[in-house]
């Protein structure tokens, strides 16, 4: 699939395309072509994500993480993967504008994987947090194995 198609796509559709080819990978890796499209869909997730974008749609999720901010430290949940960020379900009480790190464990990384964000919205007991602000490359890195880790937690489910 062309880039160009791929930047049509919903978010849902982007993840529906990479969980097939995470079906199609071999134990040696993915074939040529599908490599290729896997990095052009994660690009596109990214960007997604990263951006608002009316009318795009957001995939559910359910995982766990910490939620830290300078004045609190919390357990919280993402429940939705959207444009422009995380939805999260968080106790205590929160200001927009408030710089956070959200952690979450990893089996194969003793520190977990942090990335940063923003609070940009408060409802009744969820914030919407906005991610991928940081341009620095370590920091777009650490954002891409988040989203790329909450698509597979929804995969599985």
């Amino acid at each position: 699939m062309e880039h160009r198609e791929l930047e049509k796509l919903s978010l849902p559709q982007l993840a529906d395309r990479l969980q097939d080819l995470d079906g199609r990978r071999t134990p040696v890796g993915w074939v040529p072509d599908d490599a290729v499209e896997r990095q052009a869909i994660e690009r596109c997730i990214l960007a997604q994500v990263a951006a608002e974008q009316p009318g795009v749609g957001a995939l559910r999720c359910d995982l766990e993480i910490g939620l830290r901010s300078k004045e609190q430290a919390v357990s919280a949940r993402v429940r939705a993967l959207g444009p422009g960020g995380v939805v999260i379900d968080a106790p205590g009480r929160w200001i927009v504008g408030t710089h956070v790190e959200m952690r979450v464990d990893s089996d194969t990384d003793e520190q977990g994987l942090r990335v940063r964000g923003v609070i940009r919205e408060i409802g009744a007991g969820t914030l919407r947090v906005s991610v991928g602000e940081q341009p620095s490359e370590g920091h777009e890195r650490r954002l891409r194995r988040f989203v790329l880790d909450l698509l597979r937690h929804r995969m599985d489910s």
